[in-house]
């Protein structure tokens, strides 16, 4: 979380950054404490009961007014009671302006270069209603069927990974949150964005830290940058 946090305060386009998660991860997990005003913290365990509540923010670190258009506000979602609430308690926290940039992202790519948050951010300022930092498809990938059999092979020059955060102007995501059929995740985001989200190159550092094996990866991959 601090990784994923200082990160996106480096990239120089961020005025605030909610960190959303159930407030029991918090007790049993204590986040990290940032000097920073800019870093607010918000439960989404009173949004899992009730649909029309958010928790009161930390009063350690309250959010700033955004009030100037193109004005960037961070949402990272947590795992909570679903993804989705946190993603609502979140975007109710933030309160974005239909104008600004809002940046979705998933903590566990807290490894992402800063130059990648820019650059998401410079696409949708630049007028595309969404963005995202995508990295080729390296291996061959087949399609097969319920039973295993495999009934061909997919163009890999068409496929990306996509990585966070995701850049998307608030009106747009407001219209995707909100109704019956209103976004759950950062996955679901992604799939309701077909068509409108313009891809900027990602890098290998945003990968989604997971399982032991990547913790190892990202360590390996570190201590090699830092004794080169």
């Amino acid at each position: 979380m601090s990784h994923a946090v200082h990160g996106l305060l480096e990239s120089g386009c961020v005025d605030r950054i909610v960190v959303a998660g159930p407030a029991r991860h918090r007790a049993a997990h204590p986040l990290p404490t940032f000097d920073d005003h800019r870093v607010l913290f918000v439960a989404d365990d009173a949004v899992a009961a009730d649909p029309g509540a958010v928790s009161q923010p930390d009063p350690v670190s309250q959010p700033i007014p955004v009030s100037q258009p193109d004005a960037v506000s961070q949402l990272d979602p947590v795992s909570g009671p679903t993804p989705g609430t946190a993603l609502r308690a979140a975007w109710t926290a933030s309160a974005p302006g239909p104008d600004d940039v809002v940046l979705v992202h998933d903590a566990r790519r807290a490894f992402v270069p800063a130059s990648v948050g820019s650059a998401v951010v410079d696409a949708v300022r630049e007028g595309a209603p969404a963005a995202v930092p995508v990295e080729p498809v390296a291996d061959t990938v087949k399609v097969v069927d319920a039973e295993g059999v495999v009934h061909g092979t997919r163009d890999r020059s068409l496929l990306r990974h996509a990585q966070t955060p995701v850049a998307v102007r608030a009106g747009v995501l407001g219209e995707l949150l909100t109704g019956d059929s209103g976004v759950t995740d950062l996955v679901e985001l992604l799939v309701r964005l077909d068509g409108r989200a313009r891809t900027v190159p990602g890098d290998p550092h945003g990968m989604c830290v997971r399982t032991p094996f990547d913790v190892a990866v990202i360590e390996a991959l570190l201590s090699t940058e830092n004794t080169a």
